[in-house]
């Protein structure tokens, strides 16, 4: 993973298979609602999915053990190429958290058709910005031989409601299994404890109920 730097006062996330999320130097977090809160130098963000103070942890794992194992049968982490004549977009659903945000371009974007990307379909500057708002990192282009992937943005945490917490601006993350997200400025995390590619969410809170 590409370290934006390593300096005292740097946004971190460390955390390790058995432990929960914690959040150190985070001046931007913005809960559910899409208001800024304030948090402390150090918080602790719940990841095994059950805690009752959402987002933040209340212990529970300790009691109910936790272990998050990255799954053999996780999607790969694999990423595909789609050529168009002016955009190449990249796709690696081993990091896809299924936002469904890309969806929204609709003539480029179609789940139900092989191949699901038609980069042709659509502008060139319509398809950078609806991948700018792809929160995993799962989608990126290349445009004149130049490999786009990292946005520039202030970091930010950003939890989102029965869904994953959303990081932005090179925030590091450190864990016990190098873990490395596809791009280093943007992921997602997983709150439910129910991914099988951990500790990056994969839509699986989309099918287990999960709404905290």
């Amino acid at each position: 993973m590409t370290k934006k730097c390593d300096r005292k006062g740097t946004p971190r996330i460390t955390f390790s298979k058995t432990t929960p999320y914690l959040l150190s130097d985070m001046d931007h977090f913005f809960d559910s609602d899409g208001s800024m809160v304030k948090i402390n130098k150090v918080a602790i963000f719940c990841r095994c999915g059950k805690s009752e103070k959402m987002p933040f942890c209340d212990g529970t794992h300790a009691h109910d053990g936790m272990d998050m194992d990255k799954s053999p049968d996780r999607a790969p982490d694999k990423m595909k190429d789609y050529k168009g004549k002016d955009i190449t977009v990249h796709f690696n659903l081993g990091v896809c958290s299924h936002d469904a945000t890309c969806l929204m371009l609709t003539d480029v974007f179609e789940k139900c058709r092989v191949p699901w990307i038609l980069p042709d379909n659509g502008t060139r500057k319509d398809i950078i910005e609806t991948i700018k708002k792809c929160p995993s990192g799962a989608l990126s282009y290349t445009v004149d031989g130049i490999h786009q992937k990292d946005l520039d943005r202030v970091p930010a945490v950003r939890i989102e409601k029965g869904g994953p917490l959303k990081t932005e601006g090179f925030i590091e993350l450190r864990d016990d299994m190098d873990s490395c997200p596809e791009s280093a400025e943007h992921y997602c995390l997983c709150r439910c404890g129910e991914s099988k590619n951990h500790p990056f969410c994969d839509g699986a809170h989309m099918h287990n109920g999960f709404d905290k």
